[in-house]
């Protein structure tokens, strides 16, 4: 029996949102159980809906304070993995508790779906990278 994965849809800028949301809509493991505006958002939504994923958008100015946020997230919700892809739609990381990152290099469906599915694996087949420290 299948498990449905629960996925949060965090900031994301509106194109992006609506190819993922229509990404994610198609896949019957996965379901959309929460969108938000903001980051700060993303912690009531995981708690309130069970979240198991949540999928935000970075723009290039974000990257370099993404580490805290996610330490924070990831630290007050231990069972999520994060999903923080370009506000262009062409990359990604998949974070996890540690917090550790794996490097998504071209975002398609597939590897949408894939990286969320990834969630809940123990076993994930691509590189492994730590957050930077700040």
């Amino acid at each position: 029996m299948t498990t449905t994965i629960r996925v949060v849809l965090g900031t994301l800028p509106p194109l992006l949102r609506d190819i993922v949301r229509a990404t994610l809509t198609r896949d019957a493991d996965v379901e959309i159980v929460s969108e938000v505006a903001l980051h700060q958002e993303i912690a009531p939504a995981v708690e309130r809906t069970e979240g198991e994923v949540a999928v935000v958008g970075v723009a290039p100015s974000e990257w370099v304070g993404l580490s805290g946020f996610l330490r924070e997230l990831l630290a007050s919700h231990p069972h999520l993995t994060v999903i923080a892809l370009a506000s262009d739609g062409r990359s990604g990381y998949v974070y996890r508790l540690q917090p550790r990152g794996v490097v998504i290099d071209d975002i398609s469906p597939r590897s949408l779906v894939q990286a969320i599915r990834a969630h809940t694996s123990a076993d994930v087949h691509l590189p492994i990278h730590p957050l930077s420290a700040e």
